[in-house]
């Protein structure tokens, strides 16, 4: 081979390995400080494609997981609330039973009955201040009730998102063929808190019409009272009820607690292995990655040093002219 100055091969050949070594010893060095195997497209535009998808669905998990624990400290606040009233319905079944006795004078009846009334009123002020983040909960619904109470209250049923998706339901999905799909839906949890009223009408223990009274003498325009031995003692078993269906209120939101702890585990696991999966494919792995800059050093070092003798080969024909 020809001795020549303009052009040195060498010197290319170790240029063009040494860029290369740097490359792969600047994409080594950029995987290990971020912790990433994948940083921009370029590293792996497929693999980066399924982890952007795989970190919404993760981001989507565990909000829906939050929705869920905020539903539980939701249903807690009503079932507080309908613990508080079943607390006065029980006061209030007793107070019937003392009226109902004849150990009992009209006088002391009539002190019992200003007790009966107070607590009547105050099962109808838990009931319309019980709320959530702005959320009516014992009212049944918001019809009668003043716009100030009503205009910051969603509309029951409520409806808890539990899913990273939305599904939207179409005309098959909610007819008769598919009830099982409009009862249940898939990303959502309802709440059917408007089937719980807690008020003294909604109890049962109201007003009733004027038609009522004439017919069966029970009731007092202002509903159940104790201010007579007969009304006192027909009071105890409509207060029965009305304790009956408060404790079926509880129960039911004893149940949809437990769904939802039930949901917030389920959610934990995908959450868990979304992210799994996710760091297989973004995450850098260390061991690999920490062998391949040691090499890429080497490398590196090498051919700089080959680079340099590379350079000092044309200065042999100087001692040509010697």
């Amino acid at each position: 081979m020809g001795l020549r100055i303009q052009t040195n091969i060498q010197s290319l050949n170790a240029q063009r390995a040494l860029s290369i070594t740097t490359k792969q010893n600047d994409e080594s060095i950029e995987k290990v400080s971020s912790g990433y195997r994948i940083n921009k497209a370029s590293d792996d535009a497929a693999g980066l494609a399924i982890s952007e998808k795989l970190k919404a669905d993760i981001r989507g998990l565990n909000m829906a997981k939050r929705n869920a624990s905020d539903g539980i400290s939701l249903l807690q606040t009503a079932e507080g609330g309908m613990n508080e009233i079943g607390n006065i319905l029980t006061r209030l079944r007793e107070l019937a039973v003392q009226g109902a006795s004849d150990t009992v004078g009209n006088k002391e009846r009539g002190f019992i009955h200003k007790e009966f009334n107070a607590l009547k009123d105050e099962v109808d002020r838990i009931t319309n201040s019980t709320e959530f983040n702005g959320t009516l909960l014992l009212t049944g619904g918001l019809e009668g009730l003043p716009e100030e109470m009503t205009k910051k209250s969603n509309i029951p049923p409520l409806e808890v998102q539990v899913g990273k998706n939305w599904t939207m339901s179409t005309d098959s999905q909610t007819d008769a063929d598919n009830e099982d799909f409009s009862r249940n839906p898939v990303n959502i949890i309802r709440l059917n808190f408007d089937k719980i009223n807690t008020s003294t009408t909604g109890l049962g223990l109201g007003k009733a019409s004027d038609e009522t009274k004439e017919s069966t003498g029970v009731f007092m325009e202002e509903g159940e009272h104790n201010d007579s031995k007969e009304r006192a003692q027909l009071s105890i078993n409509k207060l029965d009820d009305a304790i009956s269906k408060v404790s079926e209120f509880r129960a039911d939101m004893g149940a949809q607690q437990n769904r939802l702890y039930s949901t917030i585990a389920n959610l934990a696991v995908q959450s868990e292995n979304y992210s799994a999966a996710n760091s297989r494919i973004r995450d850098t792995d260390f061991a690999e990655e920490t062998a391949k800059l040691a090499q890429s050093n080497i490398l590196k070092q090498g051919g700089v040093a080959v680079l340099t003798q590379a350079n000092q080969s044309p200065g042999a024909a100087l001692r040509l002219l010697g």
